[in-house]
């Protein structure tokens, strides 16, 4: 298997425990200080990855420093808005909302980065936004005052993955993640001290539960695999992949709340996942022309070399 469909199923993989996690957060912030759950998660995630890639702590430099710095930025404002907005919305209208980075990763690349976005790239966001919208939107989709924070928060997660994709081929990734998911914990940790709702020891045993499944699943696996990801990856198909995360929220709903399969979760990942199979096949019509052009070519002049 090559590299770039390991990543690419070990993405998938970790939007599923996006998934699961959406509604671990929503259940830990309650009606707490959302900076401290995004404070533990990172920290937990921090002594994990700390833990593990122990080896790679020896090549942490200015360089690695200011890497995780840059790509920590979009992330912890992604974070706040989206814990924020979390408390004031439905899981599905964030779900979709947040999902709008799909079509915001290749505008912000050709307006910012002034890249080349392919065209099948454009055809296979705009099919996986509406397979997205059949799924998580049922009863018609009205902005609030929460929404408001998600669509916010859904330009910070374009421009991480931007920023990602800027900076994952320049040195080993292992040091900026680990680098990058300190910055997050101490910034979210120095926005708690200010915050008045903040509670460091919450008592509540569902804000543990969910602290532990979205810092060692959602966030040390899932921030890892990505960044190193995207050493193979284009950055749009690295978004494409974020669109699983409501499929898989939907099925862990099935599986633990025993919630009802119907058409609009069917119709709505068919059409996801016919977005993914656009961005992966080859469509050179134009270079397959020539070589059938150039095959037959070869058969009639060694026809006439024959006579």
């Amino acid at each position: 298997m090559q590299k770039k469909h390991l990543f690419l199923l070990l993405l998938i993989l970790g939007t599923g425990f996006w998934g699961i996690s959406f509604t671990f957060v929503k259940v830990g912030i309650g009606s707490g200080s959302p900076y401290i759950f995004i404070f533990y998660k990172f920290l937990i995630a921090f002594v994990v990855l700390s833990t593990v890639f122990f080896n790679h702590l020896k090549k942490i430099s200015k360089k690695t420093v200011k890497i995780g710095f840059l790509i920590g930025i979009p992330l912890l404002v992604g974070n706040f808005l989206q814990s924020i907005g979390l408390k004031y919305t439905t899981v599905s209208n964030s779900a979709f909302i947040t999902g709008m980075d799909v079509l915001l990763i290749p505008i912000l690349k050709f307006a910012v980065y002034k890249k080349k976005v392919a065209n099948k790239i454009w055809l296979a966001c705009v099919l996986a936004l509406i397979g997205l919208y059949i799924i998580v939107v049922k009863d018609g989709l009205s902005l609030n005052y929460g929404d408001l924070w998600i669509v916010a928060c859904a330009f910070a997660f374009a421009f991480y993955v931007l920023q990602v994709g800027k900076y994952s081929k320049e040195s080993d990734p292992i040091p900026s993640v680990i680098i990058l998911m300190l910055f997050c914990a101490i910034g979210s940790g120095m926005f708690g001290v200010f915050d008045s709702q903040s509670v460091w020891i919450p008592k509540n045993f569902d804000f543990w539960k969910g602290i532990f499944f979205a810092g060692l699943f959602a966030t040390a696996f899932m921030y890892t695999v990505q960044n190193i990801g995207q050493r193979y990856l284009s950055e749009e198909k690295v978004a494409m992949t974020y669109l699983f995360e409501p499929i898989f929220a939907t099925i862990a709903g099935i599986i633990i709340l025993g919630e009802t399969f119907n058409k609009e979760i069917f119709i709505g990942g068919s059409l996801i996942f016919c977005a993914m199979l656009i961005v992966e096949l080859n469509l050179n019509f134009k270079r397959k022309k020539y070589e059938y052009s150039s095959f037959y070519k070869h058969l009639n002049n060694r026809h006439l070399v024959i006579k």
